[in-house]
């Protein structure tokens, strides 16, 4: 973490689960990294938010998902104890993977800097101010207006 800019940046990542029997390891092993990298996005991307029952976030240039780039090394563990109910003894792999990384995010952080953090995403606002930044006016792809050239210049007066 990167404590002048708030960015989290999980670099490795342990992912340990009971999956009664696996049947297919390999398909296990996609579905811990599956939900490794869908947690890091709930964790420190993905914000979702509500006004008067309309989405804040209407394109992906404001809710951000993970990409190959946000994706740390993974480890996968596969403990197997075998469920008498479940089918050939196997039990849940799917969910729980996702379940699990962004609180085990928050307590890096906290183990990193001693700052809990109680909502998620833990982006840089949260993170480094502790709150989220809030942005007011509408986003640039939703301005009717056409900006006049001379109004980006800088004048004389402003240097």
């Amino acid at each position: 973490m990167d404590t002048e800019t708030g960015k989290v940046n999980v670099i490795d990542f342990v992912s340990v689960h009971d999956v009664g029997k696996a049947i297919n390891k390999g398909m296990v092993e996609a579905q811990m990294y599956g939900g490794v990298a869908m947690g890091i996005g709930y964790g420190l991307l993905e914000e979702f938010d509500i006004e008067d029952g309309v989405p804040k976030q209407l394109n992906f240039d404001e809710y951000l998902i993970p990409t190959s780039m946000d994706v740390p090394r993974i480890k996968t563990i596969i403990v197997e104890n075998e469920d008498d109910t479940g089918p050939f003894g196997a039990k849940s792999v799917g969910e729980p993977t996702n379940e699990l990384a962004a609180p085990a995010i928050v307590n890096a952080i906290f183990n990193a800097t001693g700052k809990r953090i109680y909502e998620i995403p833990a982006n840089l606002e949260r993170v480094l101010l502790g709150h989220k930044l809030v942005h007011t006016g509408k986003r640039g792809s939703e301005q009717n207006e056409i900006l006049d050239p001379e109004s980006c210049k800088i004048r004389a007066s402003e240097r």
